[in-house]
């Protein structure tokens, strides 16, 4: 009965490898989705960056014709001081001089301050640029990749059903019933058993039922209710208890009925009746 237990315990590792991938191909168009978003997303800031390059250019321009427009009242003012006839003229036309003048430091500085912006925002239009240009061939490998994937993974998968089908129509109706029932509520419906312990849910199977599995019988875990599958093989629980050898101790002249009897695992020498 373990034959068809390891029937149905490959069956399992088949459409297990079929779920996974299923999964696999879902990953493809989300990672081009993820290129083509990081490649938008660099492609916004690219035109917000050019913008505001464009900005800072129409600023200085205007900053610039404030500024001339500054420096010729000045110079009307100044040409005006000639003419004048009271302290209080000469002072009023002073005071407008002295305003012109610190409001063309002012605008100068902030003229300054555009042309430090726009060096900065031109440093990131260059890094943009080949930011952008690194995305457009990720994604040209990434879709490159996705095809491929695809068509490989979908071959796989066409193998894969045929196996599945094939081995479907080798297994007993009523034992396949049972597993179809078991793997929709548990998702697997076989489970290695080594070592005496269910390898699904960990819990010890008990000695009967090891030593009936060992031999060939068919059980359920009591526990999470899957098919039990051994494969010696596998399980090394024999191995690990294999007796281990005596040796003769050195030196001894002759056996005694003592030693025989300790050699054989006694605790006491038998019984001389």
């Amino acid at each position: 009965m373990q034959s068809e237990i390891a029937k149905l315990a490959h069956l399992q590792e088949v459409e297990q490898e079929i779920v996974a991938l299923t999964a696999q191909r879902a990953t493809y168009p989300r990672r081009v989705a993820a290129r083509e978003a990081a490649l938008r997303e660099t492609g916004r800031q690219l035109e917000e960056n050019v913008k505001a390059i464009a900005h800072e250019v129409v600023t200085r321009r205007r900053l610039e014709s404030d500024i001339d427009d500054l420096r010729q009242k000045a110079q009307r003012y100044r040409a005006q001081l000639e003419g004048v006839q009271s302290d209080g003229q000469m002072k009023a036309l002073e005071h407008q001089i002295a305003f012109c003048r610190q409001e063309i430091d002012r605008l100068e500085e902030v003229e300054f301050a555009s042309l430090v912006q726009t060096e900065t925002l031109e440093e990131q239009q260059r890094k943009l640029h080949e930011t952008l240009a690194n995305l457009k061939l990720a994604l040209a490998n990434e879709e490159a990749e996705a095809r491929q994937g695809m068509a490989r993974d979908e071959k796989k998968q066409a193998e894969l059903a045929q196996e599945r089908s094939a081995m479907r129509a080798d297994i007993e109706a009523s034992l396949l019933a049972e597993y179809d029932r078991i793997a929709s509520s548990r998702k697997t419906a076989v489970a290695r058993v080594e070592g005496q312990r269910c390898s699904a849910c960990q819990m010890m199977v008990r000695p009967q039922r090891w030593n009936e599995i060992r031999q060939g019988a068919a059980h359920f875990c009591e526990s999470c209710g899957r098919f039990l599958h051994y494969d010696p093989a596998v399980d090394l629980t024999d191995a690990m208890h294999l007796p281990a050898t005596t040796k003769k101790p050195v030196g001894l002249a002759k056996s005694t009925p003592h030693s025989h009897a300790a050699a054989a695992g006694f605790d006491h020498p038998p019984r001389e009746d």
